[in-house]
């Protein structure tokens, strides 16, 4: 009898528990230990405004920093430390971090280094455990350049999160349904392959991301969306005139895709001299395979024409630069579907290299949900395909000689390398991109990263050249 009361007990309260479980917790990690710190606290004053529905939850992890905002009324003073917060319309409640992040209660003071991917690991748990759901959105909003993002100056060193770093340390237990990239420039398919669904650790099956510069999310109008009852007269009207009527979707009901979908919309509703995607992260695993295939068959092609087709593919480096040798250096990021279907076009190769560069390219259609080039900022260009075009490959002008220092530019990108790079300041390395698919050593080249490192080096001894890689 005491056996089928602890039963009934365990089942009535499993009972109770999914009953209270919500569909969606939105996960806000916000990075303002540098200059966006100002832009933070307006991302926060417009979440107050656009959440009306206590359908979903919506939790955030702070960290301010003397010198920018002055902002004292949007949260709870004008602080310099890191703080937690459940967000509500027009209101806050403060938080402690409980087992997970002990240091941050209410009323005290702590300073955290928010580019450690232990404390975005922490957070995550802390919302995973204390507002369960079975969607999760995960923001992370800074600053961004490809490399990294998130940067973190406070603690004495400069420091921020690299993608290799996030799947070191974080699980496949603190994986998300969407990852929202609200920085610049980290829309590139080493990025998405890094947090790719069958790589078991953590993972986003859905990824917002832009390749060059961009701006802040609007969250009030992404927010003010997300209605429990659409019957409640909420008038929604676009500002653009190539956005259709805005649908309302209820977060009781609203899937991963809708969802992904809509914060895009209103992106590209706001930030119409901006590029933003949307990715389906699924596909990434067979783009890589595919990929990796057409490297092998690329190298017994024309050097001279793959560089050529490089240098005249479309560059996401920042635009408000007046040195165009230093921009393309500092970001060798150029668009995937434009690189790869100048291969399959191109009569200089062999049937089986184009044949192969056609399979990239309808991948890349399948990875690619939706995407545009901005005007006004972005250099203008005929070779950007929305829904398409969007995601970059780290490619750089590899056999060009930076004039300052007489080094190829390949040699100036030893962050983008398959060994532990961590040691150094501003890279972290060991991306599963130029690691899987590859045997080092074997004088052959089986990946992309290894086709880059054999265009680009000429020298393949045990040195392994200026990058230090022996393919």
């Amino acid at each position: 009898m005491k056996y089928t009361l602890t039963i009934l007990l365990t089942f009535f309260i499993s009972i109770s528990f999914s009953q209270s479980l919500k569909k969606w917790t939105i996960i806000y990690y916000a990075v303002g230990s540098n200059s966006s710190e100002s832009d933070l606290l307006s991302d926060i004053a417009e979440m107050k405004k656009g959440k009306k529905s206590m359908d979903y939850n919506l939790v955030l992890l702070i960290d301010r920093v003397e010198g920018f905002s002055e902002d004292s009324i949007t949260l709870d003073g004008n602080f310099t430390d890191t703080r937690l917060y459940q967000i509500e319309h027009n209101s806050y409640n403060r938080l402690d971090g409980k087992e997970f992040l002990p240091e941050i209660d209410a009323m005290g003071s702590y300073e955290a280094n928010m580019a450690d991917a232990l404390i975005l690991k922490k957070f995550i748990q802390y919302c995973k455990k204390y507002y369960p759901a079975q969607h999760y959105l995960l923001v992370l909003r800074s600053h961004g350049n490809g490399v990294g993002m998130c940067p973190d100056a406070e603690s004495g060193d400069r420091d921020r999160l690299y993608p290799a770093e996030v799947t070191k340390v974080l699980s496949k237990n603190e994986s998300v349904d969407i990852l929202g990239l609200d920085v610049c420039s980290m829309a590139g398919l080493e990025n998405l392959y890094q947090w790719r669904p069958e790589n078991n650790s953590f993972s986003a099956d859905y990824v917002i991301a832009s390749s060059p510069l961009s701006g802040a999310w609007e969250y009030d109008q992404i927010l003010e969306r997300l209605v429990t009852n659409s019957s409640n007269d909420l008038e929604l009207h676009s500002r653009s005139p190539d956005v259709e009527s805005k649908n309302i979707l209820n977060p009781n009901q609203m899937t991963p895709l809708a969802f992904s979908k809509m914060i895009f919309e209103e992106i590209y509703e706001n930030q119409q001299w901006a590029s933003w995607g949307v990715f389906d992260n699924s596909k990434i695993n067979e783009l890589k395979l595919i990929i990796d295939e057409a490297s092998r068959s690329l190298v017994n092609e024309e050097k001279a024409i793959i560089n050529n087709i490089i240098e005249n593919t479309l560059g996401y480096y920042h635009n408000t630069s007046n040195n165009l040798e230093i921009a393309q250096l500092t970001f060798p990021y150029i668009d995937a579907y434009h690189f790869w279907s100048q291969i399959a076009t191109n009569g200089s190769f062999s049937s089986n290299t184009q044949n192969k560069a056609k399979d990239v390219c309808e991948l890349i259609n399948e990875l690619v949900i939706d995407s545009y080039y901005g005007h006004g900022f972005l250099p203008e260009t005929e070779n950007f395909t929305n829904g398409k075009s969007g995601v970059y490959q780290i490619i750089p002008q590899g056999t060009k000689t930076y004039s300052q220092t007489k080094n190829s530019f390949w040699s100036h990108c030893g962050w983008y390398h398959p060994d532990d790079k961590s040691s150094g300041q501003d890279s972290f390395g060991q991306y599963d991109w130029c690691i899987n698919g590859a045997i080092k050593g074997n004088d052959q080249v089986d990946n992309f990263f290894e086709l880059l490192d054999y265009l680009f080096d000429d020298t393949n001894d045990d040195t392994g050249g200026v990058n230090k890689y022996k393919w």
